[in-house]
């Protein structure tokens, strides 16, 4: 279910751009949600992906729970955008991960540990 990917040139040849992307927040932790939630980018090699055709809004969306919006709003994973999850909510999603034990999810669990070492992590949606 979740893929890395080497190089754009291997994404684009597995499936296009039809991607929900897990990015890093690489965003330093002084500053305000508002500028975090301005600072993703598309298409990081070191972020992980999960083709569009997966159910990851379905199956992973409980075990992420709530994140931060663009609008300022926190809520659900928005499939169609933006949700940003602050580095101390990681163990609790790693948690319900492991509960749950969807397909994939020791990747998800070893990604988002390397997820810790930052100021948390983006979805990107569809």
């Amino acid at each position: 279910m979740f893929l890395k990917f080497q190089s754009q040139e291997e994404r684009i040849q597995y499936g296009g751009s039809c991607f929900f992307e897990l990015q890093l927040c690489k965003s330093s932790q002084d500053q305000s949600l508002e500028n975090i939630l301005k600072q993703s980018s598309n298409w990081e090699d070191d972020s992980l992906y999960v083709h569009g055709d997966k159910p990851l809004y379905s199956v992973y969306g409980p075990i992420f729970g709530n994140g931060f919006h663009p609008n300022m709003t926190e809520g659900y994973l928005d499939p169609w955008g933006i949700t940003y999850y602050k580095q101390d909510m990681i163990d609790e999603i790693i948690e319900r991960a492991l509960q749950s034990k969807p397909e994939g999810y020791e990747v998800l669990i070893t990604w988002l540990n390397e997820a810790k070492g930052y100021n948390g992590f983006y979805i990107l949606g569809v």
